[in-house]
């Protein structure tokens, strides 16, 4: 049986990338000998729970500046995919790219980079510019979550076309729900982590600016972070508190989308948001900035959704007020939220990950 390891920073954190890695991983498991490798945790299990199949491993039990860390861990590394006959590191995300592509050449091991965010939303930051093209040369193959993102890399760092893929992330359907969309639902809903990046502050803004024309609405912000403070402040500055509710963290999110009438992603730059798709498979119309990468991807813009310009608070807030006001053009995009969501379905896009370590491994033992 062939052996796959997934590479993580930080299991023992509660985000989008970890999800990520626990249902690969655990998905995996019914084709081959897999291993997650935790490369910094200091807490003896990760955040999301993993298959008993599944091999869990740390190699380090710090952080320090990254330079220190690729030294330090190379050899630790290196012996493990070694020791472990590991034929394929799927690596998850900037850093681990940087820190794993160093064991390029000191072992058979085929490196696969995963950029979970997108190339130009952080063009403008050299250093990470620079660890991502460390990461796509030293690798064998990049996987991208959008097809924008591929494009830049071939374009951007001067690679083949047959090194670079897109992979989408799964829309799992234990996170969809059965019940049937409520068009009579008045509220609103956004998650995320409380990060400057994620655009919550200009949500509350947008929302002022439709809620005394739409008294009985109201809009949950589920999530934590830094920015949680400020956006309170604002929230009790536009005088919204009765109808702006931030929850916090929801361990059971899927759960809650049957009750809401629309889903708002505000967000400054995404790679490919889990919660939109979870939302489209709630049958949730979606409202979003139209960034970079990822919303494009998934939304339909006038057909199950709405995109508006980034940054545009105006803009957002105009489609919330278009969705709020019209029963049955909110009934109307829920009813064609599914319709292309075969793309984004397990069976899909596993088989595109079991293809992609076949075309690795071929001629390797089974």
């Amino acid at each position: 049986m062939k052996k796959i390891c997934l590479i993580d920073y930080n299991m023992s954190v509660t985000g989008g990338v970890e999800q990520v890695t626990a249902s690969l991983a655990n998905a995996l498991a019914d084709t081959y000998e897999v291993w997650v490798a935790d490369l910094c945790s200091d807490t003896e299990a990760p955040a999301y729970i993993l298959d008993p199949r599944v091999h869990y491993v740390c190699l380090l039990r710090h952080e320090a500046r990254l330079r220190q860390m690729r030294k330090e861990l190379l050899r630790p590394l290196v012996s493990f995919f070694r020791d472990n006959e590991i034929d394929v590191a799927i690596i998850q995300g900037n850093y681990p790219g940087f820190l794993a592509s160093a064991a390029r050449g000191r072992c058979r091991t085929k490196l696969i980079f995963c950029d979970h965010g997108a190339l130009m939303n952080q063009w403008n930051q050299k250093d990470i510019v620079l660890i991502r093209l460390i990461s796509s040369l030293l690798c064998h193959r990049v996987v991208t979550l959008t097809e924008q993102s591929r494009n830049d890399y071939i374009r951007r760092f001067f690679l083949p076309r047959t090194k670079v893929c897109c992979i989408y992330n799964w829309l799992d359907n234990s996170g969809m729900s059965s019940k049937p969309y409520d068009a009579s639902s008045r509220k609103i809903i956004s998650a995320g982590r409380f990060g400057k990046e994620k655009g919550f502050d200009n949500l509350v803004r947008a929302f002022a600016k439709v809620s005394a024309r739409h008294p009985d609405w109201r809009l949950d912000i589920f999530g934590d972070g830094e920015m949680m403070p400020a956006v309170k402040e604002l929230v009790a500055r536009y005088s919204l508190q009765d109808v702006v509710s931030l929850p916090g963290m929801c361990s059971d999110l899927a759960s809650r989308y049957p009750e809401y009438a629309m889903y708002v992603l505000p967000s400054h730059r995404e790679g490919m948001p889990l919660v939109l798709l979870e939302a489209k498979g709630n049958r949730l119309p979606i409202v979003s900035f139209d960034v970079l990468t990822g919303p494009r991807e998934i939304i339909r813009d006038g057909v199950d959704g709405i995109l508006v310009p980034p940054e545009d608070i105006d803009a957002l807030a105009a489609a919330m007020d278009r969705l709020m006001g019209d029963d049955a053009l909110r009934q109307e995009m829920s009813d064609r939220s599914q319709e292309n969501l075969e793309k984004f379905s397990k069976d899909t896009i596993l088989n595109q990950w079991i293809a992609l370590i076949e075309r690795l491994t071929r001629g390797k033992r089974s």
